[in-house]
C-alpha cells in the first residue's frame, strides 16, 4: 500500500503542472502537444525506425520536452516566471534552454514540414512519396499526425561513363574500382554525392590538380517507363506500384556519369611537383622567406627550421609528396593525416601553388607548415564504483606524457595509480560508520613508450602507407594488498606493434610479453584456503608468464548514421618458448629450475549499437576461454576471468559470482570478512541496454539520461576441482549456471566529456539455487527493506558499461 500511495502522489504532482501548461495561451492559440509520423514503407523494421527519425528531424516545429513523456518541466518553469520571460527574451535561461516557452501550433510550419519530408524522400530515391497531415484539437492542445507513404525506392541497374577527355577516359577501370553505384543498390542523391567526391579524388590521384567535383554530373534514366507515363495520374502510378509490389520487384534506373570541362583550361592537365618545403617549427609567414633558418635536403625534401625540434628522418617517412611525382590527392591526405597523428604539432597546414613561370610544364610547389605543440601532457582520472550496499571503491590515475621523447615523435607516458576498496559487513547492530573496513588497496606505476614506426625485425615496406604504424613498449609494477590476508605483486612488460589495416580495422601484435607474480605476507587463514583448495593454490602461486598475443578490432562507428558495430578478437599463448628452453637445458644436462605458466587463451567482444533520435539499443556478447596445458591446471591470477560489478553483471558485486554454480555462503557472509576473488578459466556474458534521453539543460551541455538493462553470464573452471563443486564448465549444466540480473539506471552526461552513472540491479536468476533452475522472480519484493538490502545492488561508475 505504501508503494501505491507513493506512486499516486508522484502522479498527482506530475499532473498539476501539466494542467497549467496552457495557462497563458490566448483564445486562438494551441499548445503543440505531440507530433506523430505514421510511416508506410518497404524498408525493414530497423531501417523503418531510422527513416522515421530522419523524417522527424526535418520538423521545423516540435513539441516541448516532457520528462517521462508526461511532465513538461522546462515549460512549467517558464510559466512560473511567464511575465519575466515575456519581457526579457534574451534571458540566459531561455537561450541556454533551461526553460522553454510554449510551442504553439503553426499551420505554416505544417506545410513546410510536408515539403521537407517530400524533398528528403525524393533525394533518397523515393520519387513518388506522398505526405498528408491531420490536426486534432483537444482543449487547448494540438496533436499532429503525418501519414507518409514512401512507395518503392529505385534501384541502380547500369552505370556508364561519358568522359570528354581521352586521358581521363583511360582511367575508367580505375574509376570502377570501389564504385558506390553498384547494381541493385538503392539510389539516393546522397549516394551520388559521395560517388562524385570519390571519383574526384581518384582522378586527382593521377595528377589532375585543377580537377574538381564541378566537372562531374549524373544523368538518370529510368528503365520502368510506366512510372513516368502519366505523372498527373496518381491512380495509374499507384496501380504500377502495386503491380511491382506483387511481383516483389522494385523500379530501376540507369546512371550516366558525365565528366565535362568548365571554364578552367587546365582542369584536364596533369601537374607535377617541382619542390616540397617543410618547416617543422613554423611561426608566421616571414618563415617562408627567412634566410636565417637552417636548411637541409633529405630525399628531395627541403627542410627549414630554427632548431631541430624533431628529427627530419621521422618526418621524411611521414611525407608522401615528392618532387618529380604527379600530384595525388591520396598522397596529400595521407601526409596530412600521418603528420597530425604524430601528436607533436598544434596544427599541420599544406599549401600547394601552381608555378606561373613554369606554366608549360605545369609544376607545383608545396609548403608543409607545422606549429610546435606543448611537449608535456598531463592527465588525471578518478573513478568511483560500488558493488552494492556492502562495498564501495575509488581509483585514481595520474599520468604525464612526453609527446616528443628524444626528439623522435615518441610518446613516453608514465602513469601512477592508486585504488582503495572498502567492504561493509552485514552486522546491523554495529554503528554504521564502523561497519566499513579496508577490503583492499592497490598501487602501481606503469610506463608506455610508443614509436611512430615499426622497429626491427618488421619491414614497413610490406604495409600500406595508410597503416599508421606504431611500436609499443610497456613496463610496470602493481601491488594488490588484500588487507590482513596477502600481498600480491605483479611485474609486467611487453613489446608489440599496432597498425591500421583500414579506417575500421586495427591490428595489435605482441611478439613477447612477460608477467611475474609474487605472493607475500600470507595470513594463516588464507594459507589454509591455499592448502585446502587446489584451484586457489594454483591461481595464486608464484609464477613466470611469457608469451605472445594478437588482437584484431573492427569498429564501424561513424560509418553509418543509425547503427554501428564493434568486434574484437584476441588470441594469446604462453609457455611454449620457455618450455622449449627448459627442454634444451634438460637435454644438455643443465636443467633450469623455475615455474612458468602454460596456456592458450582466446577472447572475443562483439557489440551492436542501434541508434534512434532520442534513444539507442546497445548489445554486447563477450567472453573467452583459457586452456592450461603441459602440467598447468589453471590460469594465473592476472589472466583469469571475473564477473560482477559496474561493467559486467550488475546484479552482483565484483568478483563474488561463480565459478559456475559454486557458492560458499559461509565464507562470503562470515564475520571474519575473508573473501577471495571468484575467478575462472572460461567466461560468457551477454548484456543488453536500452538508453533514452530524459532532460537536457544549457542547450544540451548537461543532460540526464536513463537506461534499463539485462545482464547474464558466468565464469567457469576449465578443469574439475572436487573442492569447488559445480565450478567447472559442463554443457549440460549451462542453463543452470547462467546468472541473470536486470535493472535501471540514470546517467549524468556533462557535455560528453564525463558521464557519471548510477545503476540499480537485482538478481533474477541465481545459479547456486537449485530450485526452479535458479529463477527467483517469485521472491522479488521491492517493498520489503530487508529484501532490498540483500538484493538491490547499486553500481556507481564513470562512463558507460560498454
Amino acid at each position: 500500500m505504501k508503494l501505491f500511495h507513493a506512486f499516486f502522489l508522484l502522479a498527482a504532482i506530475a499532473l498539476l503542472p501539466a494542467c497549467s501548461s496552457t495557462k497563458y495561451l490566448k483564445d486562438d492559440q494551441y499548445l503543440l502537444r505531440n507530433v506523430n509520423i505514421k510511416l508506410s514503407t518497404d524498408r525493414t523494421f530497423s531501417e523503418k525506425g531510422a527513416l522515421s527519425d530522419q523524417l522527424y528531424s526535418l520538423m521545423p516545429q516540435r513539441p516541448n520536452s516532457y520528462l517521462f513523456g508526461i511532465f513538461p518541466v522546462k515549460l512549467w518553469l517558464y510559466n512560473i516566471r511567464y511575465k519575466k520571460y515575456q519581457q526579457d527574451t534574451a534571458n540566459f535561461q531561455l537561450t541556454s534552454k533551461v526553460v522553454e516557452k510554449p510551442s504553439l501550433l503553426d499551420t505554416a510550419m505544417i506545410l513546410r514540414a510536408r515539403k521537407n519530408m517530400k524533398d528528403f524522400l525524393r533525394n533518397s530515391g523515393y520519387f513518388y512519396a506522398s505526405v498528408s497531415d491531420t490536426v486534432k484539437i483537444k482543449g487547448k492542445k494540438a496533436y499532429i499526425t503525418y501519414k507518409v507513404a514512401t512507395g518503392s525506392e529505385y534501384l541502380i541497374d547500369e552505370v556508364t561513363y561519358d568522359i570528354a577527355d581521352e586521358g581521363i577516359a583511360k582511367l575508367i577501370p580505375k574509376l570502377n574500382e570501389g564504385s558506390l553505384l553498384n547494381k541493385n543498390k538503392a539510389y539516393s542523391n546522397t549516394l551520388t554525392g559521395a560517388e562524385r567526391n570519390r571519383l574526384t579524388n581518384v582522378i586527382r590521384n593521377y595528377g589532375y590538380y585543377r580537377f574538381s567535383a564541378d566537372n562531374i554530373d549524373f544523368e538518370l534514366d529510368t528503365l520502368d517507363k510506366s512510372y513516368f507515363r502519366n505523372l498527373e495520374n496518381p491512380f495509374e502510378s499507384a496501380i504500377n506500384f502495386i503491380t511491382l509490389k506483387k511481383q516483389k520487384k522494385k523500379p530501376t534506373l540507369n546512371v550516366k556519369v558525365i565528366v565535362h570541362p568548365t571554364d578552367d583550361s587546365l582542369e584536364f592537365k596533369p601537374f607535377t611537383f617541382k619542390n616540397v618545403i617543410v618547416i617543422p617549427d613554423y611561426v608566421d609567414t616571414n618563415d617562408l622567406r627567412n634566410t636565417a633558418l637552417t636548411e637541409k635536403e633529405v630525399n628531395g625534401l627541403t627542410f627549414r627550421y630554427r632548431e631541430r625540434y624533431v628529427r627530419t628522418g621521422i618526418l621524411d617517412k611521414k611525407i608522401f609528396i615528392r618532387p618529380g611525382n604527379l600530384y595525388s590527392q591520396a598522397d596529400y591526405n595521407q601526409t596530412l593525416r600521418q603528420l597530425n597523428d604524430l601528436g607533436i604539432f598544434q596544427y599541420v597546414r599544406m599549401f600547394i601553388f601552381a608555378n606561373r613561370q613554369d606554366s608549360l610544364n605545369r609544376t607545383l610547389s608545396c609548403y608543409i607548415l607545422m606549429n610546435k605543440n606543448k611537449k608535456y601532457d598531463f592527465g588525471t582520472n578518478v573513478e568511483v564504483s560500488g558493488g552494492d550496499l556492502y562495498a564501495i571503491g575509488t581509483a585514481a590515475n595520474v599520468s604525464v606524457t612526453d609527446k616528443n621523447f628524444l626528439k623522435g615523435a615518441n610518446e613516453l607516458t608514465t602513469t601512477v595509480s592508486y585504488g582503495i576498496e572498502l567492504g561493509q559487513n552485514k552486522n546491523l547492530d554495529v554503528p554504521y560508520p564502523k561497519q566499513f573496513y579496508l577490503f583492499s588497496q592497490n598501487i602501481g606505476i606503469n610506463f608506455r613508450l610508443t614509436f611512430p614506426k615499426f622497429i626491427l625485425p618488421v619491414n614497413q615496406n610490406k604495409f600500406s602507407q595508410s597503416s599508421v604504424p606504431r611500436t609499443v613498449l610497456t613496463a610496470g609494477i602493481n601491488s594488490l594488498d588484500r588487507y590482513q590476508y596477502f600481498n600480491l605483486v605483479s611485474v609486467n612488460a611487453s613489446y608489440g606493434y599496432i597498425w591500421k589495416e583500414s579506417a575500421i580495422k586495427t591490428w595489435t601484435v605482441k611478439p613477447i610479453f612477460v608477467n611475474t607474480l609474487h605472493l607475500r605476507n600470507i595470513s594463516d587463514t588464507f594459507q589454509t584456503r591455499i592448502d585446502n583448495i587446489p584451484a586457489i593454490r594454483n591461481s595464486y602461486q608464484e609464477t613466470f608468464v611469457e608469451g605472445e598475443s594478437v588482437e584484431y578490432v573492427i569498429n564501424t562507428e561513424g560509418q553509418h548514421r543509425w547503427r554501428y558495430a564493434y568486434l574484437k578478437l584476441g588470441g594469446e599463448e604462453a609457455g611454449a618458448l620457455l618450455s622449449g628452453i627448459k627442454g634444451i637445458g634438460d637435454a644438455i644436462g643443465s636443467p633450469f629450475s623455475f615455474t612458468h605458466a602454460r596456456y592458450f587463451r582466446l577472447d572475443f567482444d562483439a557489440r551492436q549499437y542501434l541508434l534512434r533520435r532520442n534513444s539507442s539499443l546497445a548489445m554486447r556478447f563477450y567472453g573467452g576461454i583459457g586452456i592450461p596445458y603441459g602440467g598447468s591446471t589453471i590460469l594465473p591470477y592476472i589472466k583469469q576471468y571475473f564477473v560482477g560489478g559496474a561493467y559486467s553483471i550488475r546484479g552482483w558485486r565484483p568478483r563474488v559470482l561463480g565459478p559456475g554454480s559454486y557458492y560458499d555462503s559461509v565464507r562470503q557472509n562470515s564475520s571474519d570478512n575473508l573473501f577471495i576473488d571468484q575467478a575462472g578459466d572460461i567466461k560468457l556474458e551477454f548484456n543488453a541496454e536500452y538508453r533514452f534521453a530524459m532532460i537536457k539543460l544549457f542547450s544540451g551541455a548537461i543532460s540526464l539520461n536513463g537506461a534499463v538493462f539485462t545482464d547474464m553470464g558466468n565464469i567457469w573452471l576449465a578443469r574439475k576441482d572436487d573442492k569447488l563443486p559445480g565450478a567447472n564448465f559442463e554443457f549440460k549444466n549451462l542453463y543452470q549456471d547462467i546468472a541473470v540480473s536486470s535493472g535501471a539506471g540514470v546517467r549524468l552526461d556533462l557535455g560528453g566529456f564525463l558521464v557519471v552513472r548510477f545503476d540499480w540491479a537485482i538478481p533474477l536468476k541465481k545459479p547456486y539455487i537449485n530450485s526452479n533452475s535458479g529463477w527467483v522472480l517469485k521472491d522479488i519484493d521491492l517493498g520489503d527493506p530487508d529484501w532490498r538490502q540483500k538484493n538491490v545492488n547499486l553500481n556507481i561508475a564513470i562512463g558507460y558499461p560498454f
